[in-house]
């Protein structure tokens, strides 16, 4: 510390060094001067009158050095600059906005200061909920080149270190080419592997072009952040990212949020639900992967006084609503649309339905469980329980193995019948409650994800040292605990049930 206030000391201002020069009186340059023996003036070396009357010397090249110095220092010191960049800030941006809102109202201050930058649209939720700057491009579409050159003058404004892409905003990226700040790309789940069977030729045209475009984009990234090991493994395969420019950092909840929750009576009363019901929910954007047609199934089997809820919109809104009629169980489904604060949701609803035919992390799999809600699902093709760091454990979640389609029918009846004991018996669920909001709050918690985030910036910063296996011995250290944590819990959960 003596050092860097020496430094900043000796370049505060530019006669400081000359201060410190050997000072000659009057008399003494005079008789130099008579008997010829005045200092030369070297090349390199300017000399400066002072008011105060002596003639003093300095190496212009040596402020410059200590300059140079002192602006690294200053860089070295301050909090690195990082700009979150998403297409809105709408609800029905989905799981990416959460993501990208979790890490940057997460981050330690004192090392990293965010900014989010919504490429479209007006401030929405999380400019309502976070304390961080908000900037509006408000582009009307990615041919919109009138606002090219603003998304330019605002980033040099900014001056991030780091542009963290959240969603794949394309012309924004193609825009602000050749500019000084690092890019980097979240990839939420592996590419277009699972899609509609019903798909038309058009939208298959349309699905590879998407393909080589995303190719394209990834690969322009100075890194790649992947929410798990399945996912980059994937990336890799298909030659979309690079394995020295690419990490995984798991997603993360701020568990805080769902810590306390509104009265169930309240957020039923709220949201316009019926008060005496028992209620399955599910939020998601309603398209083909999340297995909404598989959720009204489960309704449909369920006891007649279970009713079904639905937070979310999506192409297969309308399509869902027919549904529902065809199978007579249209007064037992609510749809609530999107929701900006989905915790009344979690407030109102007995159990959660988890049956995404695909879902590379299960985002609102962790929130139920975060609010200590039971979760049941079917398990098919994802990537929440791969083994290196699973969100899904057998003893935290009642879930259905199912790998082949032709046995969804039997998985549906099978998970309807665990939902219906325990509607009739809730108490069985008691401990994995509990047990579930544990391991969420030591493995997915926003401050894990925010430290992990923060130690690849400053990789790609050059400021310090990280790599793919750094990260794994991080997140081994935070599996490790939490299981130490959970055991504990289940031993006492043993002790107390026989006592």
């Amino acid at each position: 510390m003596q050092t860097v206030a020496a430094l900043e000391s000796a370049t505060r201002g530019g006669a400081s060094i000359v201060d410190r020069q050997p000072r000659r009186s009057t008399e003494a340059l005079a008789r130099e001067r008579e008997v010829g023996t005045e200092h030369s003036h070297p090349p390199g070396v300017e000399r400066l009158n002072y008011t105060r009357g002596n003639r003093q010397e300095f190496d212009v090249s040596s402020i410059l050095r200590l300059e140079a110095i002192r602006n690294l220092i200053q860089s070295m010191t301050r909090p690195l600059r990082v700009a979150m960049v998403h297409y809105r800030d709408a609800a029905i941006a989905g799981g990416s906005l959460r993501v990208g809102e979790t890490i940057a109202n997460n981050l330690d201050p004192e090392h990293v200061s965010a900014e989010f930058v919504f490429a479209y649209g007006e401030p929405g939720p999380v400019a309502d909920r976070t304390n961080l700057e908000c900037h509006f491009i408000r582009a009307r579409g990615p041919k919109d080149f009138t606002v090219w050159a603003h998304a330019r003058d605002l980033f040099a404004k900014l001056q991030p270190d780091i542009i963290h892409f959240q969603e794949g905003v394309v012309w924004l990226r193609t825009a602000l080419t050749r500019t000084p700040a690092k890019k980097i790309v979240h990839i939420h789940g592996r590419y277009s592997s699972f899609q509609s069977p019903d798909q038309t030729a058009r939208k298959k045209i349309r699905v590879a072009l998407d393909a080589r475009l995303s190719r394209t984009y990834l690969k322009s990234m100075d890194a790649q952040i992947c929410i798990n090991h399945a996912t980059r493994n994937w990336l890799l395969d298909v030659g979309w990212i690079s394995k020295t420019k690419s990490r995984v950092i798991y997603n993360a909840i701020d568990v805080d949020r769902f810590a306390l929750l509104m009265p169930r009576q309240d957020a039923r009363a709220r949201l316009g639900l019926p008060r005496g019901a028992p209620l399955l929910g599910m939020i998601c954007r309603l398209v083909w992967e999340k297995g909404c047609s598989d959720f009204l199934s489960i309704i449909e089997r369920l006891p007649e006084r279970w009713h079904g809820v639905i937070c979310g919109d999506g192409p297969l809104r309308d399509q869902l609503h027919r549904e529902c009629e065809q199978r007579g169980i249209a007064s037992r489904i609510h749809f609530l649309g999107s929701l900006d604060d989905v915790r009344p949701v979690y407030a109102a609803i007995d159990a959660y339905a988890f049956v995404s035919r695909y879902d590379a992390f299960g985002l609102t799999a962790a929130e139920a469980m975060a609010a200590r809600v039971p979760v049941f699902g079917i398990e098919r093709e994802g990537d929440y329980g791969e083994p290196e760091y699973p969100l899904i454990r057998p003893n935290i979640a009642s879930m259905v193995k199912c790998d082949r389609d032709h046995k969804v029918d039997q998985a549906v009846q099978e998970i309807a019948r665990r939902i219906a004991h325990f509607g009739e018996h809730p108490e069985i669920r008691v401990n994995s409650i509990e047990l579930a909001h544990a391991w969420i709050e030591n493995c997915f918690s926003a401050s894990i994800q925010a430290e992990a985030m923060t130690r690849v910036y400053h990789e790609i910063l050059g400021k310090n040292r990280s790599s793919p296996q750094s990260l794994a011995q991080f997140y081994d250290a935070q599996r490790a605990a939490a299981e130490r944590i959970i055991d504990r819990l289940g031993e006492r959960q043993a002790v107390a049930a026989t006592a």
